[in-house]
């Protein structure tokens, strides 16, 4: 029973960290049309940021302060690179610029805090029972912060003035603009909302595990992955997200990490062939 317990805590905890990432992702990906690899620099961002705050602030304050930091990032390279940008580039091209993003905050990470890995908090975590496995603060935090802001992204999208923006937008962006919507405007609010998920993610990850500028590529992949498994909209990378989680927790038993992560892709890239519009069909106006 205790095994199964760890099995499971461990499924939510990757859960959490690549539901959080692909969501961001699909957000950026249906919004903007292109894909977008600046969320794993809001995933640095978000980690590095809440590392050094913490030097001088409570835990979870810092942790908010990252968030924060990761959003106006978001924001700012939305606004002053990536929009100039898709008026004259195409997708590819925009890809391009945002993966020299992360790489060059990948090295101004590593010139600035070094290429080990840090934590944020060192020593024993405060720790819950909860029958014959424990649970850190950190994480009861992580799953709590996680579920509220996915569904709070859910019910903004659907509810929100700007939510119903993002959703035309992704549907038709000229139709979109035809009809007075501010698409920049928009655009921008959906940049705020994938860092601040992206950022959440890196803070909690810094706060639990350990951060190395290498590791947001790696993360940023598997949530790719699971938002292309799951079918670009967001609930639907939600649901790719627990399926690639599923497949790496299940699979570490019984495979090493990097046969067990060849295994996890290579069921993706089947389910891919055999339905290649990922496990959920979405209409492509939902997202």
């Amino acid at each position: 029973m205790g095994v199964i317990l760890e099995l499971v805590l461990a499924l939510l905890w990757l859960w959490a960290l690549y539901g959080l990432l692909s969501a961001a992702f699909a957000l950026g990906f249906r919004v903007g049309g292109f894909f977008d690899l600046s969320v794993g620099a809001s995933f640095l961002v978000g980690a590095y940021a809440s590392w050094a705050l913490a030097r001088a602030a409570p835990l979870f304050v810092a942790v908010g302060g990252g968030v924060l930091l990761a959003a106006l990032g978001a924001v700012a390279l939305g606004r002053w690179l990536v929009a100039p940008l898709a008026v004259r580039l195409p997708p590819l091209a925009l890809f391009v610029a945002t993966l020299a993003v992360l790489y060059m905050v990948q090295a101004l990470a590593a010139i600035t805090f070094g290429e080990g890995a840090l934590v944020l908090r060192s020593g024993p975590a405060p720790v819950f029972d909860l029958g014959p496995v424990n649970v850190t603060d950190i994480q009861l935090a992580f799953g709590a912060a996680t579920a509220a802001a996915l569904i709070g992204v859910s019910i903004w999208l659907r509810v929100s003035r700007w939510g119903r923006f993002a959703r035309a937008v992704a549907d038709d962006r000229g139709l979109a603009a035809l009809f007075v919507v501010p698409v920049q405007g928009t655009i921008l609010r959906c940049y705020a909302v994938g860092g601040a998920l992206a950022g959440l993610a890196g803070a909690f990850f810094v706060a639990d595990r350990a951060i190395d500028p290498s590791q947001a590529l790696t993360v940023l992949l598997a949530a790719m992955a699971a938002a292309v498994l799951g079918g670009e909209s967001i609930n639907a990378a939600i649901v790719g997200a627990l399926v690639l989680a599923g497949l790496e927790t299940s699979l570490g038993f019984f495979l090493p990490g990097n046969w067990r992560t060849t295994v996890a892709f290579g069921v993706l890239l089947a389910v891919l062939v055999a339905r290649g519009g990922g496990l959920a069909q979405v209409v492509r106006r939902r997202i």
